[in-house]
């Protein structure tokens, strides 16, 4: 069930990457003075955009990438459920994770079939945020699974993991929405909150570490520093697609580092 569960959490980083990828393939202007760039046109107005004949051949790769490894991390959330219902004895924490994946995967196969290749901000939004979720609770499980489901320091890391985790994720959803030019506020309040997630990862990294979880507590304050520097580069740099794609896996990564620490303070049942 673990390697399933490590076999999961590569899925979904490989999933939601290449989803933000493909977000950031269609042509879009210039953005030499982000995120006033961002803002929508003016009544009447338009944005000139380079036409492009086709669909190039590297993102028909990365469609087809997409599709397979959605397809795999279903069936791999399938094959947890199973595995969870034959355990004995059986565990509750981790039969819940394994559900809750398993629910988000069908969740997220039947939007894409019912919103193929739509652009709306509530299906950018439930792609995003399910797959987000689906990594994050992928690398909890994994967590669980490998004896790390008791913190002796208390249960106040747990609580303030998962403040963090919600604040990662909001900040990735006005992140993803501010590339859509729906509101020049998306990019501004973006902008605005960049210091908060990276003040909570850094906090609560630090108290990781000074409670036995060093590898977790590290890598976390280091994700933290790392997706502060990429996003103020991102926007020097005219909002670069290569560097954005980066700051969008960060953003995964730090959420499911969060996620992993909460409910550490609980006893595994």
């Amino acid at each position: 069930m673990r390697g399933v569960a490590w076999l999961l959490v590569l899925l979904m980083l490989a999933v939601t990457s290449l989803s933000a990828g493909l977000r950031l393939t269609p042509p879009r202007p210039e953005c030499a003075d982000w995120p006033v760039c961002r803002a929508p046109p003016a009544p009447g107005g338009s944005v000139e955009l380079p036409v492009r004949a086709g669909t190039p051949p590297a993102v028909a790769a990365a469609r087809a990438a997409h599709r397979v490894t959605a397809s795999l991390a279903l069936l791999s959330a399938g094959v947890l459920v199973l595995l969870s219902l034959a355990r004995r004895p059986r565990h509750r924490t981790a039969g819940g994770l394994a559900i809750a994946l398993l629910l988000l995967a069908l969740g997220l196969a039947a939007l894409g079939i019912v919103t193929p290749g739509s652009r709306a901000v509530a299906v950018l939004l439930g792609n995003l945020l399910g797959g987000l979720l689906m990594l994050a609770l992928a690398w909890r499980l994994t967590r669980h699974l490998s004896g790390g489901g008791v913190d002796a320091g208390g249960p106040s890391l747990g609580w303030w993991a998962l403040a963090g985790a919600l604040l990662w994720a909001v900040q990735a959803a006005l992140g993803a929405m501010s590339g859509t030019g729906a509101a020049i506020g998306l990019p501004i309040g973006h902008q605005a909150l960049s210091f908060a997630p990276g003040a909570f990862a850094l906090g609560v990294g630090w108290t990781a570490r000074r409670r036995g979880l060093r590898p977790e507590g590290t890598a976390l304050m280091a994700v933290g520093v790392l997706q502060w520097l990429l996003g103020a580069t991102a926007a020097r740099f005219d909002a670069s697609v290569t560097l954005v794609l980066v700051h969008n896996v960060g953003a995964a990564v730090g959420l499911a580092l969060l996620a992993g620490l909460i409910g550490r303070g609980r006893a595994r049942t």
